[in-house]
């Protein structure tokens, strides 16, 4: 009897223990009884209770509930997309789930590799969209001796704002469509090794970040602004248009659903204001899905898409007539600059949307990015005029 009885006491004693520390009675988790009071300090924050299905909101001094609508990964033109790079240091499946879209910068090497295949594999697993900066010229550059424009003095190495079009003209038909060839090729096998069919999954291909550069305009607007001009002159601006055409056909010969991505370069307009519709009435846009961003110094919270130039977002989107994908995150050389904030706030990306941008990239995204999105996208009210009727 006495067995029993201590068997009792030791049941009810657990039973007072469980009670005790339930997460409700402690006030430093009031967030978890819907209606509980909150503070000034905490207006505003919010809380999971529910990993990305159900957080509780500080709103006018009370806890509030609230569920987050069921959300399927993938690139989706009639919504708000988040996207990360791709990075070494954090290759795991749980940093990227739940984002609609992982971007890798592919051209450094002469193959595709396994860095680019343990991606894909990822987007696979995780059914997100694989997207792909095609830094090809730039990257073939570099391994010439070459550097960004940007960079090339602080490296004491030949610019490619001087060296690229010459470049192009000696190795673009051979070389650099060689990588292309074995990049997109590349992609096609192993997504035919995962038993996809390549003639209709829709990866995002950004064609050559900084791609203007190489121009004849680029080059007498570079020799007028800073004294740098190409050698031998830029490659004329419709010849442009054609080897853009080359690397899309090569790209849609592997992967006929792709969607290309064609680079804004925002400074075009410093000249002239007309300058970015000039530049794109080179280019089929008939080829083009999106316009793309590259720089990762992107404003969230501005008309402008760079502080120091004048192209606005709204005005990218009315000459082409395309949506428009931005980044952030990242500096020149591709530097991390850390979690780019102000492309998390519901305000920001809202005023963004209207001017057409329905994505962004965070090169140096946190780790708390994926799970945030949730709660982003459950406040975000959106409609794209392309998307009305669907």
């Amino acid at each position: 009897m006495n067995k029993v009885w201590k068997l009792l006491v030791l049941c009810l004693y657990a039973i007072i223990l469980l009670a005790c520390s339930d997460d409700s009675s402690d006030p430093s988790k009031a967030y978890l009884t819907d209606g509980a009071a909150c503070g000034t300090e905490d207006e505003g924050r919010y809380l999971w209770i529910e990993e990305r299905k159900i957080y509780s909101l500080c709103n006018e001094g009370a806890w509030k509930h609230f569920s987050v609508p069921e959300h399927h990964p993938g690139f989706n033109p009639c919504q708000f997309n988040f996207g990360a790079s791709w990075q070494a240091a954090h290759e795991e499946e749980s940093f990227y789930k739940g984002l609609d879209y992982i971007s890798v910068w592919l051209g450094d090497n002469s193959f595709y590799n396994v860095f680019e295949e343990r991606m894909v594999e990822t987007c696979i697993s995780i059914q997100a969209t694989p997207m792909i900066y095609a830094y090809v010229i730039a990257e073939f550059g570099k391994d010439h001796d070459m550097e960004d424009c940007d960079m090339a003095a602080k490296k004491e190495k030949k610019s490619l704002c001087e060296h690229g079009a010459n470049l192009i003209r000696e190795y673009f038909a051979d070389s650099i469509m060689d990588r292309y060839q074995k990049y997109v090729t590349g992609m096609s096998d192993q997504l035919n090794l995962w038993s996809i069919d390549t003639t209709t999954y829709e990866p995002i291909w950004m064609i050559e970040p900084d791609f203007y550069q190489y121009s004849q305009t680029a080059s007498e607007q570079s020799a007028e602004y800073n004294g740098v001009a190409q050698i031998d002159g830029g490659i004329p601006d419709s010849m442009m248009g054609v080897y853009f055409k080359q690397i899309v056909d090569t790209i849609h010969a592997h992967l006929p659903a792709a969607k290309i991505a064609i680079d804004i370069s925002p400074w075009i307009s410093d000249k002239d204001p007309q300058g970015l519709e000039k530049w794109f009435s080179n280019f089929d846009m008939n080829d083009v899905d999106y316009v793309s961003t590259s720089g990762g110094r992107t404003l969230a919270n501005s008309d402008r898409i760079k502080s120091s130039n004048k192209a606005t977002w709204a005005d990218v989107y009315k000459i082409t007539g395309k949506p428009i994908l931005a980044d952030a995150g990242y500096d020149a050389g591709g530097k991390g600059t850390g979690h780019a904030k102000l492309w998390d706030e519901v305000s920001n990306i809202e005023a963004r949307a209207k001017d057409g941008v329905i994505g962004v990239m965070q090169m140096d995204a946190d780790a708390e990015y994926a799970s945030r999105t949730y709660y982003i996208r459950s406040n975000l009210n959106i409609e794209y005029p392309w998307c009305k009727s669907k």
